[in-house]
């Protein structure tokens, strides 16, 4: 192959392709003259294609995450790597090339060959990483590891250490790489402290990555970091398990950036479940709430988090009602610790005490109106389950009417509470009530649902915009087509008078074209054509978009 790999690839790229050639992973490797097929296998197995053309590469394809970002990635590298060993296999040199090398080495003196490795491994990344592999040990360690998500990290940063946006998108797909592929294979192969130790040193480094992550690069990183974690917390010995938790506990108590509440929810999740970690869960989540209580800086987020922490790890450890309901009416004042104080009463099929929690959050947040619509919604469920029809249907009324005016869903809901007999009525008097609530466009969906035709032109007229025309036109296509084409030639009439770029006049023309679905909708375009090709005769672009309007 006449290609230079340097060329192909980038250094780390190919210093950890070789890697893999190294360990053998290239398998079922297949060479034409125009093409090479292989399978590289770790943890998953990528199947990669290159296509050759007078012995050149000319296209190469791997189905890992890092290669579909159109990135040359290392397993392609693993088997060109792999196509040229066999290839050199072919006899080229002479039979005594062997005992000549041999030979040579013999004769250098110790001083000579760590002055010649030395100046050749420091010139040739690809050599480096051969000697590496052959001077480790077969059992991963954990210091190469680290150095090579640190290599990762650095070789995309910038000399101040800043990965920015245009590289952020490749370095998410290797690291990725390296979690499906490396630490995969630690975890499959139960290596569970070397494991720990990666991950734990790859979420400090992501912690403090200094990154133009806009795409949410990070945060895809961590969703398949988090799954790996808890894979290992499960599988491991308790040992292994206690060093976890504690270095968990560790940086819970400290500031962290991205990793935050991926670092909380591990600490308590369902894998810390014997007795001595929920013991030290409770004590920790004491120390917490204590340290936000008094402090200043503090959020209501932050305490209430530690709070429910603490309610949960009590639930866990199966302790009396009474230390609960303590805890809870402590900190009730809080709508995320009053809601799971709702669910504790619920549980224990205390009805009237989680209508009432509810009713009071309703008063208490009446300024919070997503706070106030959630916990009117658990109040119609709690009621619909129970068979309140009453209660259940002026919550539903409430919803409707004040906190959640129109909803579609809650209207819905309300409708089904009545039989086909009684609901016009009811209908008229909702709509009154409505109508002083809501502009009557935010009423259309709700007529519309209705078939209520008249109702709905209304609403849709009375918009200063054209969104519900587009929407609900053609269902009042055949009754109301004149008073419809009459609102689309006035917004275009007017959306004409100002000046713009050419899509500017494209949209105005994309009017026309659904005016004139209407009929005599065509006609009228024809006329606004007309009259503006007269009012602005020297707007270029105006009369090259109007001339391609066709009905």
């Amino acid at each position: 192959m006449e290609d230079d790999l340097a060329d192909l690839f980038e250094p780390q790229i190919l210093d950890r392709g070789y890697g893999y050639y190294l360990d053998g992973a290239v398998q079922n490797l297949r060479q034409t003259a125009t093409q090479i097929t292989a399978e590289v296998r770790g943890s998953q197995r990528y199947d990669v294609t290159i296509t050759l053309r007078n012995d050149s590469v000319m296209e190469m394809a791997c189905d890992c995450p890092y290669a579909e970002q159109g990135k040359s990635c290392k397993h392609m590298a693993a088997v060109l790597m792999a196509a040229e060993a066999t290839n050199d296999a072919t006899p080229t040199s002479s039979p005594d090339q062997s005992a000549q090398a041999q030979q040579l080495v013999a004769q250098a003196t110790p001083d000579q060959l760590r002055a010649f490795l030395s100046r050749t491994l420091a010139s040739d990344r690809t050599l480096m990483t051969q000697f590496k592999k052959f001077m480790t040990s077969s059992t991963t360690s954990v210091a190469e590891e680290k150095a090579e998500i640190d290599d990762i990290c650095a070789s995309y940063a910038d000399r101040n250490g800043f990965i920015d946006y245009q590289d952020a998108e490749s370095f998410e797909a290797e690291i990725q790489n390296y979690l499906a592929d490396d630490l995969e294979t630690l975890v499959v192969e139960h290596q569970d402290d070397v494991a720990f130790a990666v991950l734990s040193h790859l979420y400090l480094k992501l912690d403090t990555l200094d990154i133009d992550d806009s795409a949410g690069e990070i945060m895809e990183i961590l969703i398949n970091g988090s799954d790996l974690w808890r894979r290992v917390i499960k599988q491991s010995l308790l040992p292994v398990k206690r060093q976890i938790f504690t270095w968990l506990a560790t940086q819970v108590q400290r500031p962290l950036n991205a990793i935050e509440e991926d670092v909380r929810t591990l600490l308590f999740d369902q894998g810390f479940s014997e007795q001595e970690f929920l013991e030290a869960r409770l004590a920790l989540t004491a120390t917490m709430i204590q340290r936000f209580e008094a402090s200043s800086d503090a959020t209501d987020w932050d305490l209430t988090q530690w709070v429910l922490y603490r309610a949960h790890t009590l639930t866990a450890m199966q302790a009396d009602d009474a230390v609960l309901e303590a805890l809870y009416r402590r900190y009730q004042q809080y709508s995320t610790v009053r809601n799971d104080y709702v669910d504790f009463c619920l549980r224990k099929q205390r009805v009237a005490q989680a209508i009432s929690l509810l009713q009071e959050g309703k008063r208490v947040n009446r300024d919070l109106p997503g706070v106030v619509v959630e916990d009117s919604r658990r109040l119609a469920k709690i009621y619909q389950k129970q068979q309140d029809t009453a209660n259940y249907r002026q919550e539903l009324w409430c919803l409707v009417t004040q906190y959640h005016v129109a909803d579609l869903a809650d209207f819905k809901a309300y409708k089904a509470t009545f039989s086909p007999a009684t609901w016009p009525a009811q209908r008229t008097k909702l709509f009154q009530a409505l109508q002083s609530q809501a502009d009557p466009a935010k009423l259309a969906p709700l007529y519309a649902y209705e078939d209520l035709k008249p109702e709905l032109l209304q609403a849709i007229l009375a918009e200063k915009g054209i969104a519900g025309l587009q929407k609900y036109g053609p269902m009042l296509k055949n009754q109301y087509a004149a008073k419809i084409i009459r609102k689309y030639a006035q917004y275009a009439d007017q959306a004409i008078i100002s000046t713009g770029p050419r899509k500017h006049y494209r949209e105005i023309v994309d009017l026309l074209r659904e005016m004139a679905r209407y009929p005599l909708g065509d006609l009228q375009a024809q006329q606004l054509i007309q009259d503006w090709q007269q009012r602005y005769p020297r707007r270029s672009a105006m009369l090259d978009e109007l001339a391609r309007f066709k009905s």
